[in-house]
């Protein structure tokens, strides 16, 4: 099974989230689009391929690896489109960097797998490292916090179009942590469970 942990925005922040995502679909059609419903909007923390049989075992490292860490400020502005999903692009505080540090440190030991290469990820030895390590390429090494909104273009010339697209404003206080199931291109589809930072 593919798992992510990850930070839940508020209900608020993540029906308002799925509004947009929607409204962006309509410009650049996207296979995925996170609305809130079938696909639910959240910040990945460390994405890994597990088996179900580790479930119990992975909640107890979550909450080890949250310890004492106090409700968390998310902040995010700009809109970045890439060659394969548009992202709202968060400020990479310290907080998050140590939490992500935090999670992959307690969780890394429960993977049994790497997790799917959907992006075409250049092999640099960098990214080697880090699924040599971890199994996945969104680690400490390269950690940017976002929000994906849509993923996998229909269209292959919107791919060819990069760069910042605009401007959303949100600022809220994260308050809880969840295990969550993801398809192939890294999307929550279902949240496993969740727990209060």
């Amino acid at each position: 099974m593919l798992l992510d942990i990850v930070i839940l925005p508020s209900t608020k922040e993540r029906r308002r989230l799925g509004l947009f995502a929607k409204q962006l679909s309509k410009r650049y059609k996207a296979r995925y689009i996170v609305d809130n419903k079938n696909l639910i909007p959240h910040i990945s923390l460390y994405h890994f391929r597990t088996s179900t049989t580790k479930l119990k075992i992975i909640e107890k490292a979550v909450k080890k690896a949250i310890g004492s860490k106090k409700h968390l400020s998310i902040e995010g502005k700009l809109i970045h489109k890439g060659r394969y999903s548009i992202e709202l692009i968060l400020r990479k505080t310290e907080a998050l960097r140590l939490l992500n540090k935090s999670i992959l440190r307690y969780c890394a030991l429960f993977r049994t797998g790497v997790m799917p290469n959907t992006f075409e990820q250049k092999m640099t030895k960098q990214v080697k490292k880090a699924i040599r390590d971890y199994g996945t390429v969104g680690t400490v090494i390269n950690f940017e916090p976002h929000v994906t909104l849509l993923a996998d273009f229909k269209d292959k010339q919107v791919e060819t179009r990069k760069g910042i697209i605009g401007t959303y404003r949100v600022k809220f206080i994260a308050k809880e942590v969840a295990i969550a199931e993801v398809n192939s291109w890294y999307q929550v589809t279902r949240i496993i469970k969740r727990l209060r930072i």
